[in-house]
């Protein structure tokens, strides 16, 4: 047994707190009697100046565009967003790793080549990103929620892939953002790093796994984040916290090097993709990372050699057709507010002149166990072995994993069972592609996209996922490996979403998630739906993100 995990956390949280500049701390008073709704605490603190709130409050490809044309420095924008960090962390539990000082450094420089040179490095010049923790940026530890990682330096040769490239392409990192132990749980809380709350509402969670990252950028401390998906991790806590968040194709991002919750496994595979305010920057962000000038396929051996391509929908400005998914996916029902966010979307579409029809979530049920009984199988001993080195307590939601391990695991998969887990994953794979196919009709093509809630709440209250998980609504589309990306439509309306009165639980869970709703404690939590397109359509899937966002402005 090695250093209890209650000593190392100690460790790593003073580290942190020591990396904290006291002048970009909100005073304590401030702290106190704090309102529900976070995020309207940076612009009525009085803690920054006019100039860092402008900064903090534009969208990352605004910044980009000033800082080219120079009348922002890097260095103040790099500024204004570590004392935003600092706030955000003060308000959420949101950060682990501190890099003021490097990124302050790198901002410096970049100024100073873009005074000399008047030319940008590339199109991320001077822009500070911030990562989610299992992105590796040597030689800060990659935690990933556990002790074992904590306070492990990390070697130049582990960088991960995608850090180099955006560095390449002028990133600036200044902090690495929570995650819930091993990146395997849809609320972000760990034994190292405590638990993180919702943004807009702080007595929800912020999601999982990307849950720091989101509610970051949910703050204003971040333009620009970077989280990973295997089965829900960048859109569940994208929806929890009112962003846009790509979950791509894997393949098309590059993801070596990236530190995995269940090291080796590729039967549902992670990805990488970009969060934020803005749909926009992800747009500019996927066209900077999946360019001829970087390449990243010649850095990554699971990259597809495919360039970032523009306007695929053809022909420019014509009706699209989505399939949506209402009330339930056959196992879990939404609570109110998301059903009406997707009548919302549906009336908006249509109002555009666009097609809507009902699509049904046939085998998502068994598609979300398959996954789900896939990490417990292939996680069991990769991460009890890891946790138990010092004595990490299980999380409930979690405890499968342990289940699974007890039974005897302990790293072996039998070749016959892998081969049937294969095998029925692809199955369905092939029945999903022909149903897609089979919608053209009637002279029409295909449909374009699936709408689709991202979860059954709009923000669950602490700690309610550990006993009622669901990552339905997502894990069907990692496990199918489709791209998909979340939109926001509304928030929560007490006055308007009111409790179901006539309502039938699908099964005990059901009954469970929608009892769980109140329409008082859920007032004013972001209602976020998905976009789902078909495999390697990830431009497609921005296009039509646009297309959506566009029309319930429209309707407005």
């Amino acid at each position: 047994m090695g250093q209890n995990y209650k000593k190392i956390a100690e460790i790593a949280l003073k580290r942190r707190e020591a990396a904290i500049p006291n002048e970009y701390l909100l005073p304590k008073a401030a702290l106190t009697n704090l309102p529900q709704n976070l995020t309207t605490i940076p612009r009525t603190s009085g803690h920054f100046t006019t100039a860092e709130l402008e900064i903090i409050e534009s969208n990352a490809e605004d910044i980009l565009l000033k800082i080219k044309e120079s009348k922002w420095t890097s260095l103040e924008v790099t500024k204004a967003f570590c004392k935003s960090a600092v706030v955000a962390q003060q308000l959420t539990n949101c950060l682990t790793e501190i890099l003021f000082p490097e990124a302050l450094s790198r901002a410096k420089f970049l100024d100073e080549y873009l005074e000399r040179t008047g030319r940008v490095v590339g199109p991320l010049h001077g822009l500070p990103i911030s990562l989610k923790d299992c992105m590796i940026t040597p030689p800060h530890p990659s935690s990933i929620g556990m002790a074992c990682y904590a306070n492990e330096p990390t070697k130049p040769n582990e960088e991960t892939v995608l850090v180099g490239i955006l560095a390449k392409l002028g990133a600036v990192f200044y902090v690495k953002t929570t995650t819930p132990t091993a990146m395997m749980m849809m609320e972000t809380i760990s034994n190292v790093w405590g638990e993180t709350n919702g943004a807009y509402h702080r007595g929800t969670s912020s999601g999982g796994s990307s849950g720091g990252e989101a509610v970051l950028l949910a703050m204003r401390g971040s333009p620009l984040g970077v989280g990973t998906d295997i089965g829900g991790s960048i859109r569940i806590p994208s929806a929890f916290n009112g962003l846009y968040g790509l979950k791509p194709t894997f393949g098309r991002f590059p993801v070596y090097g990236t530190k995995s919750g269940i090291s080796g496994q590729d039967f549902i595979y992670s990805n990488n993709g970009p969060m934020a305010k803005s749909l926009e920057i992800l747009k500019l962000y996927s066209r900077a990372v999946l360019s001829t000038e970087v390449s990243p396929w010649t850095l990554d051996p699971k990259c597809y050699p495919v360039p970032w391509r523009g306007d695929v929908i053809e022909p420019k400005g014509r009706k699209l057709r989505f399939g949506m998914v209402f009330d339930n996916d056959g196992d879990i029902s939404v609570h109110p507010p998301i059903l009406r966010g997707l009548e919302m979307t549906k009336k908006a579409l249509e109002a555009a002149g666009h097609e809507v029809f009902e699509w049904e979530p046939l085998h998502h049920q068994e598609m979300a166990n398959d996954m789900n009984s896939s990490f417990y199988t292939l996680g069991g001993a990769a991460i009890l072995e890891l946790t138990l080195k010092h004595d990490e307590p299980v999380f409930e939601s979690m405890m499968e994993y342990e289940a699974t391990y007890k039974r005897g695991e302990h790293g072996t998969l039998g070749p016959t069972k892998l081969r049937e887990m294969i095998t029925k994953r692809n199955a369905f794979q092939k029945i999903y592609l022909d149903r897609w196919s089979a919608t053209a009709k009637n002279g029409k093509g295909p449909m374009d996209g699936i709408i689709t809630p991202a979860s059954p709440w709009t923000a669950p209250r602490l700690g309610i996922t550990q006993k009622l998980f669901s990552v339905n609504y997502t894990g069907v589309w990692n496990l199918l490996d489709y791209p998909v990306c979340t939109f926001p439509v509304t928030f929560a309306d007490k006055n308007l979403d009111k409790v179901r009165t006539t309502f039938k639980p699908l099964n005990e869970k059901d009954a469970g998630i929608q009892a769980d709703y109140d329409p008082e404690f859920y007032d004013g939590t972001p209602v976020v739906l998905q976009c789902v397109g078909r495999r390697l359509e990830d431009e497609k899937v921005l296009e039509m993100t646009g297309i959506i966002a566009g029309a319930l402005k429209a309707l407005s």
